[in-house]
């Protein structure tokens, strides 16, 4: 994740990084009781990157305290070693990893916007566009996350990514 550089003077932003950091920590902890007011905390403030990905993990927060299940918790441990890995480059672990949570039960707009990452990561556009599309059907938020993550620069000329991002200028 960028938090941008650009907005360090602004004590705000800072403390909202702040709240987000201890925010995902919880989360990665499984917390989920805990990180919850933190994240709802960051979707109400006014910077809108940050906002977003909190949104994210706030309707992950969500779903996980409406339906807790202790045979989802392996999943979800994959699920978070996963996303270690593909921010470390590591793409066949994280494959690996992504795959053992989905087959543990691992589900939601989350897990399928991990493996859209990863397929743009690794230069399969196809799978990244259908990924990313189950993602958004998931959760709307996804389409906003992927308009601003690097992950999917490679697929930015791309016009069925591009139709999947911006569907409003359809027509």
């Amino acid at each position: 994740m960028s938090t941008g550089v650009a907005r360090s003077t602004d004590p705000g932003y800072d403390e909202a990084v702040e709240q987000y950091a201890a925010a995902m920590k919880l989360f990665g902890q499984q917390k989920y009781e805990r990180a919850k007011p933190l994240l709802e905390k960051v979707v109400s403030l006014p910077y809108r990157e940050l906002a977003e990905r909190a949104a994210m993990h706030l309707s992950s927060c969500r779903a996980k305290l409406e339906s807790p299940s202790p045979a989802g918790l392996p999943a979800d441990e994959y699920y978070h070693q996963a996303i270690v890995m593909l921010n470390a480059a590591q793409f066949e672990k994280a494959e690996e990893l992504l795959g053992k949570a989905m087959r543990g039960g691992a589900k939601g707009a989350h897990v399928a916007y991990a493996m859209a990452c990863l397929r743009a990561q690794t230069h399969d556009a196809e799978g990244a566009i259908n990924f990313l599309k189950e993602a958004i059907r998931g959760d709307g938020q996804c389409r906003m996350l992927a308009r601003q993550d690097s992950d999917f620069d490679g697929l930015m000329d791309d016009p069925r990514f591009t139709e999947i991002l911006y569907p409003e200028t359809r027509g």
